[in-house]
């Protein structure tokens, strides 16, 4: 098993690019860093390094183990940020990552309920990219995580708690004023305000178009919901999100309309496995429920 100093010494040549700037950086001799770096690859049985004229350059192995270091590193600091909530007036923190939509919408006031029922309970709110819930999760940097897709993985417990409907999106203008359904869209020339395909929201909104026999003449591609909201806010076009992105829409720019629509945006929460139990995360599961159950 590695010690911290040799994971230390490993990281600082990652990082510094060099034997000798590794050196410098942990003041000890070069030679020193040449030792550990190549004990390190013996214990480990790995080349984590290759040396060409005088340079060491790292391998594919040794960028994987620097992210496996980086990992344990994030988790470690988890745990010590969360005993250093706890040691303070025994209090309880709650980690809680979510994508954009539902950490703006729906996570706050649920998040909110919660700390209000146990006054000994600390929360965080991590609002994350897709690319990042999983790790989110597996590496404990958190204790669940709210999304408005599913997560399959051996590691994660991913249930659906409820359901948001999809509301049309348009501006507060002249060109929209007699807009009052999706197909009043067809008639007048407006932009689209459109997703990635494959994204939960572009799948959304492409399906609710082609049940409406619609094909956007023009469009312009966001990402997320809320920059959609914006440039319809500025008056760029029209778009269809979720519910719970919209609550932060601004009403004095875009207004809201329902959709003659069954389908529906799936709300999950996921927990990684390795979580125990406590912390707040089973009785936040029962408000998600509650406040989708209210919708």
């Amino acid at each position: 098993m590695l010690t911290f100093r040799q994971i230390e010494v490993f990281t600082a040549v990652m990082r510094a690019g060099s034997l000798i700037g590794a050196a410098r950086d942990l003041r000890i001799s070069q030679p020193t860093v040449t030792r550990m770096v190549l004990r390190i690859e013996d214990q480990l049985g790995l080349t984590l390094f290759d040396r060409v004229k005088g340079r060491i350059l790292p391998t594919p192995e040794a960028a994987r183990f620097l992210s496996e270091v980086d990992r344990a590193f994030e988790q470690m600091r988890g745990a010590i940020d969360r005993a250093a909530v706890a040691s303070r007036s025994g209090q309880t923190l709650f980690r809680l990552g979510a994508s954009p939509s539902l950490g703006r919408g729906l996570a706050p006031g649920c998040l909110a309920r919660l700390a209000g029922e146990d006054r000994r309970l600390s929360i965080r709110l991590d609002v994350l990219s897709v690319s990042q819930v999983l790790n989110y999760l597996i590496d404990q940097s958190g204790d669940a995580a709210l999304t408005l897709y599913p997560i399959l993985h051996h590691d994660v417990r991913s249930v659906a708690v409820g359901t948001g409907r999809p509301l049309l999106v348009v501006p507060q203008n002249k060109v929209a004023d007699s807009v009052t359904t999706l197909r009043d869209l067809a008639a007048i020339e407006m932009d689209w305000l459109i997703f990635e395909p494959r994204s939960v929201h572009g799948e959304m909104l492409g399906g609710v178009l082609s049940d409406a026999g619609m094909h956007p003449l023009r469009g312009h591609l966001v990402r997320f919901a809320e920059s959609a909201i914006a440039l319809a806010e500025a008056g760029l076009g029209a778009t269809i999100v979720d519910e719970f992105s919209a609550r932060a829409a601004n009403r004095d720019r875009v207004r809201l309309l329902e959709l003659e629509t069954d389908r529906r945006f799936d709300v999950h929460y996921h927990r990684g496995l390795g979580q125990g139990l406590g912390g707040g995360a089973e009785r936040f599961e029962e408000l998600l429920r509650e406040s989708l159950g209210h919708l």
